[in-house]
């Protein structure tokens, strides 16, 4: 039997030998270190998202409660107003007829728009929220006689 001869600079790999070269290793962190950056970028951006899903979710609740306030007014006018909720949120409200309207008529239809803005990580957000409303003029409707219930079985004349 030939003794073996030795191979200059690496040892030969016996079949019992087991583990990871140096460059495999390194190879293997590099890929974990750029899974892991875009998990971290992954899980950011969540967060942002439910950040403004959660500030757009405010936002619709605020401008509800204006628009109610503004339809329980006794009488709806022509204006703007505006003003501040808190929290960075702002609102503004607009209220104008609803243009090609007969002006004879009693009712009068008017469009509401509530607007409602925050700062946002990049500029400003908002919101707007529209409705119709409508507001009677009581003094052109003119008067009206209630028919009792009797008056109307015995063709105007009481039993």
């Amino acid at each position: 039997m030939l003794p073996r001869r030795r191979s200059r600079g690496r040892s030969p790999r016996r079949p019992g030998d087991a583990g990871f070269t140096l460059l495999e290793i390194i190879v293997a962190l590099a890929i974990l270190g750029v899974a892991f950056a875009l998990a971290m970028e992954l899980l950011g951006t969540g967060v942002r998202s439910a950040k403004a899903s959660q500030d757009y979710t405010h936002a619709a609740l605020l401008a509800r409660q204006k628009m109610a306030e503004i339809a329980v007014t006794s009488s709806l006018t022509t204006a703007a107003d505006g003003g501040d909720f808190g929290g960075g949120f702002r609102w503004a409200s607009d209220v104008r007829p609803v243009a090609d309207q007969d002006e004879d008529r009693p009712a009068r239809l008017y469009q509401v728009r509530v607007r409602v803005t925050w700062p946002a990580r990049a500029g400003e957000k908002s919101l707007d929220l529209y409705t119709l409303r409508m507001a009677v003029d009581e003094a052109k409707l003119g008067v009206t006689r209630a028919v009792q219930p009797s008056e109307r079985r015995s063709g105007g004349q009481a039993r």
